[in-house]
This record gives C-alpha cells, sequence and structure tokens, in this order.
C-alpha cells in the first residue's frame, strides 16, 4: 500500500468544497456533494471496484470475488463534511476501503468474499436528520410521516427514493469504519489506534426552569425568584452528578433562551437544552432519576424528553482480531468507546459493526483546524486491511 498514493487522492477529493474563508464546506444538499460523486466514482473505479450512486446520492463500489453466493464486507464512511470542517472526517475512512480494495485487486484472486465500499451521504447534521444515507440503507427512514416526505422533497427526494435506497444486507457479513477519533484521547497517550467497543447513546432534554419577572432595580436580592440564576444552579448540579457518574459519562448544555431578555428585568423563564451520552442505558437512567430529584429542589423545573438514539455495541470478535493485529504489529492501541455517533448507528441494526479509530491532534474536528498526521492514516488503513483479511477466513461472526 502505497502512502503517497493514499494521501493525493484523499487531498485531491478533500479540495471538493473548500471554502474561501478556511476549512470544508462539502455539506449535505450542496452542490459540492453532486460534484463529489462522479469524483469518487472515478476513484473507486481505478481501485478496480464496478460503482454506482443510489437514490439518496450514496456511492457504492464492489469489488468481486468471484465466487458464486459469496459473503459481502462492507467497509464505508461519509464523504459530506460540516461548514468549514476539516479533510479527514468521513473522507479519510472512504479512502481507506477503497485503497484496501485496490490491494486486494493487485493480489487478483486472493478474495473470498466481495468488499462492498459504501461513501454515504449526509452523516452530518442536516434537515433530514444525521447518518441520512446509512440510515436509508438501512430502511429507518420514516417514509411514513408526510412532514418527513415534504422536507425530504425540498431536497429532491421522492418517497420512492427515499425506499429504494435500502440495502440488501442478506448477504453481508459484517461492516467496517476507520474514522478519526475526534477527541484527544489518543493524541493525549500518543497511542496510534483506538479500538472501538461500541457508539454511545444519546439523550436530548427540553429543560424549562420558571421564575418571576420584575423590575432589575427595585427587586432586592432577598425578594427575588430568578429563573437563569436557578438555571445556572442546575447546570452546575449536572455538570458534578455527571463527574461523580464517571464511565466516559458526559452531559452537555448546548442552547439557552432567556425570556424576556431584557437588560432591566428579572429573568423569568430559561429554556435549554441538557445532551447525555453513555454506552450504558442504565447510566442515563440513573443519570436523569438523579437530576430531576435535584433540579426540582433548587427551582420550580419542567423536563420534556425530546431525542433518544440508543447505543449500540461493536462486535466483539471484530474488536479481538483487531487488537490481535495490533499485538503482532507492535501497534499502541486503546480500547474504547465513541463518544461521537457514526454511520454504523444504523449499520449495526442489520449487521455486525467494528469501528477502529486514530488519533486527531489535539483532538479538534469539524473544524479548519483538525488534522491527523500521514502516519497515522497509514496505520490506520494498513491495521483496516489485515482485519479484513482475517474476516475472510470468518465463515460467520457472532
Amino acid at each position: 500500500m502505497d502512502l503517497e498514493t493514499v494521501r493525493s487522492n484523499l487531498e485531491r477529493i478533500a479540495a471538493i468544497g473548500a471554502d474561501p474563508e478556511g476549512g470544508i464546506s462539502r455539506m449535505f444538499g450542496t452542490s459540492f456533494i453532486q460534484e463529489a460523486q462522479p469524483v469518487l466514482q472515478e476513484y473507486f473505479e481505478s481501485c478496480g471496484m464496478e460503482t454506482w450512486v443510489d437514490s439518496v446520492g450514496n456511492v457504492h463500489g464492489l469489488l468481486r470475488s468471484g465466487k458464486k453466493d459469496a459473503q459481502e464486507i462492507l467497509i464505508g464512511s461519509h464523504y459530506d463534511t460540516v461548514k468549514q470542517g476539516g479533510m479527514f472526517d468521513g473522507l479519510m475512512g472512504v479512502i481507506a476501503g477503497a485503497e484496501a480494495a485496490r490491494e486486494f485487486h493487485k493480489e487478483n484472486g486472493s478474495l473470498t468474499k466481495d468488499l462492498h465500499v459504501i461513501a454515504t451521504n449526509g452523516e452530518e447534521g442536516n434537515d433530514l436528520g444525521g447518518t441520512f444515507g446509512s440510515r436509508a440503507m438501512a430502511g429507518l427512514l420514516d417514509v411514513k410521516s408526510e412532514a418527513y416526505l415534504e422536507k425530504a422533497k425540498a431536497f429532491g427526494y421522492s418517497k420512492e427514493d427515499l425506499c429504494s435506497a435500502v440495502l440488501d444486507t442478506s448477504r453481508a457479513q459484517c461492516y467496517l469504519e476507520l474514522h478519526i477519533e475526534q477527541g484527544p484521547t489518543l493524541d493525549k497517550y500518543k497511542e496510534q489506534i483506538g479500538i472501538v467497543t461500541g457508539i454511545v447513546g444519546l439523550r436530548r432534554f427540553k429543560v424549562t426552569v420558571h421564575g418571576i419577572s420584575n423590575h432589575a432595580g427595585t427587586t432586592m436580592m432577598e425578594d427575588r425568584d430568578d429563573a437563569l440564576t436557578s438555571a445556572a444552579q442546575i447546570i452546575l448540579m449536572a455538570d458534578e452528578l455527571a463527574r461523580e457518574t464517571g464511565h466516559h459519562f458526559v452531559k452537555t448544555f448546548g442552547i439557552m433562551h432567556i425570556f424576556p431578555c431584557t437588560v432591566a428585568t428579572i429573568p423569568n423563564r430559561v429554556e435549554m437544552v441538557l445532551e447525555i451520552r453513555n454506552e450504558d442505558e442504565k447510566l442515563m437512567d440513573r443519570f436523569m432519576d438523579i437530576f430531576t430529584q435535584k433540579a426540582l429542589q433548587l427551582a420550580k423545573v419542567e423536563i420534556e424528553p425530546i431525542v433518544a438514539k440508543a447505543p449500540v455495541k461493536c462486535s466483539a470478535e471484530i474488536a479481538e482480531i483487531t487488537e490481535e493485529i495490533c499485538k503482532e504489529e507492535g501497534i499502541r492501541y486503546r480500547i474504547m468507546p465513541s463518544g461521537a455517533t457514526h454511520d454504523g448507528n444504523a449499520m449495526a441494526l442489520k449487521v455486525p459493526i467494528g469501528m477502529i479509530f486514530v488519533p486527531s491532534r489535539a483532538g479538534i474536528s469539524h473544524s479548519k483546524e483538525e488534522w491527523t498526521d500521514w502516519k497515522d492514516v497509514y496505520t490506520g488503513i494498513s491495521v483496516l486491511y489485515k482485519v479484513i483479511k482475517k474476516l475472510e477466513s470468518e465463515e460467520t461472526l457472532c
């Protein structure tokens, strides 16, 4: 496998949607997505694969083994970015799958299973929901909702488009994805590979804190019922509780609206969104039970669930194979969860999944400052290739 080939192809395709203000803005629904599709197809073909674009913009490449009724190994990641994002998030995993296919194509006849590389569309957050392309392939889109279909129509997708994108996974052995960590752990501990145990679950809640509005100058401190002060106490309480919970548990208040939001009036209402993430649903349940009890002791509060995504487990067998390869090659690795959502969330409902992380410098992602050293990219692709080699000899996965 040639590092310069990897680098030149990644840089060439990453340049599509380069933002004049910095970073890459190859966002879902933009013309840059259409521009990237034929370029990806040409690239897949150069790696020996048959190619096509499905009805929702996922780009597929298939390297056939020539064996009748052969199993498929799915390898994928996304080719869209956030606004002014980085070049490695998503696209690196697409390049990894294609370059692995190129190596097998060179070996001519060594394949026992078909390799199916997929560059997914709309993994990043968008009006049709994040992981759009993989959810379409898994048949998870809400095609019975007229409101959703209207949204899809605005992007040029009919109900038939959404339904015909469903992928036949009856011959699929597994789904593999190489991705940058998007966090600081591997970089901090100077480790080369993250072996992912699972993708965390995510829950969001609308938290409304009530108080009483009054004049900001004439109402003394002891007479106030300030909703913003109460909200601040709740935020600090939740932060302490999350730290006490441990086990990679995280909480974030990322949105806040203050009412009436005037300079000389005490706030009477604060609306904010609480997000929690963890691999263990029982831990999330326990956190919310304690959080709710403590929040009600601090203020008049309403807590309403608005989003719930269950955690998914990665295949223990694929993780063991990856660990074995790292040990054989003397690669420094860490067994860890993924704190971010990936296409694997949807694919895990259809087939066993395996994920491999490589370091993000300083943990930065979704930014023009995102960077992964090329030697780490190469290590990740090499490990992915060796995992595929091992999986070829496996009939089934647990």
